[in-house]
């Protein structure tokens, strides 16, 4: 029976994050740099630091992956036990995390088989894909078959973030100046998709109750929802009266509302929601 390891990042949150030491999912930590401060993410109870920083400078603040030689450490770990590895990251368009364990891999070819799979999702988006390529792991299944789970997962999910400010979409060259300039002039707050695993906005709105009525109306679009997740950071008031919209289209499941970790915050910024729906086959 083939012994595959399977590895992620912090970005990734887990709705059931005792599965990490049941399964031994390993976690690269990213690290987050405020000024001339570092930490890693979601280490130490840090995050909230950050989001206040990014409040007051959010161009100061970075989230990076881990080095290579911290990468090759633990692939050279792993491989004293594992007979494959399985990394599975989120978006190469929000960090370079799933670039770096590629390049590291590279050098294992003839040694090691490790196979990088970026997932052009974020946060419980990625977490969802990860357990249930755990899962799949832990039951003796060979790379090929999850492999087969998590590609058939990531098409299916889908992402839609409200941001109180323009500046973090603008501070990634996804808004034109202009665009930027009117926008704030204005008052406009952007929201996005994600689409190829990259973040682009696709309307701005003047109000929050106008932002809930998107959130809202693109979630019922949905024929079979398996999972839904409600991000939020600062927006409690505006996540109970979407969830209590959605009580009278659903009213026997519960949607639970999570936080987001600085990896996603540097491009929606400390004060947003969001949505991820996992779509069930129809």
């Amino acid at each position: 029976m083939a012994n595959v390891k399977i590895v992620t990042d912090t970005n990734a949150y887990f709705p059931h994050p005792e599965l990490i030491a049941q399964l031994g999912i390993e976690v690269l930590p990213l690290t987050v740099r405020v000024g001339q401060q570092s930490y890693l993410e979601r280490v130490n109870q840090l995050d909230d630091i950050f989001f206040r920083k990014q409040a007051q400078d959010p161009k100061s603040l970075t989230v990076e992956a881990p080095s290579a030689a911290y990468v090759h450490g633990l692939f050279r770990r792993l491989s004293q036990g594992a007979d494959k590895i399985l990394c599975i990251h989120m978006s190469s368009a929000l960090n370079e995390v799933a670039e770096v364990t590629r390049r590291v891999a590279d050098s294992f070819a003839g040694r090691q088989r490790i196979v990088v799979v970026d997932t052009a999702t974020t946060s419980v988006g990625l977490g969802l894909i990860v357990e249930a390529a755990a899962q799949a792991a832990a039951a003796g299944a060979p790379i090929p078959e999850i492999l087969r789970v998590v590609r058939g997962m990531m098409p299916r999910m889908y992402a839609l973030f409200f941001s109180d400010s323009l500046e973090y979409l603008d501070a990634w060259g996804r808004l034109g100046p202009a665009q930027a300039l009117l926008g704030a002039m204005l008052g406009l707050k952007p929201l996005s998709t994600m689409e190829d695993g990259d973040l682009l906005p696709i309307e701005k709105v003047r109000t929050y109750s106008r932002a809930v009525d998107e959130l809202y109306d693109f979630i019922v679009e949905f024929s079979h929802i398996e999972q839904m997740y409600l991000l939020q950071q600062d927006f409690e008031v505006e996540a109970a009266q979407l969830l209590e919209r959605l009580e009278l289209i659903y009213p026997q499941r519960e949607f639970p509302v999570i936080s987001y970790s600085p990896s996603l915050a540097v491009h929606i910024g400390p004060k947003a929601m969001g949505v991820i729906v996992y779509e069930g086959v129809r």
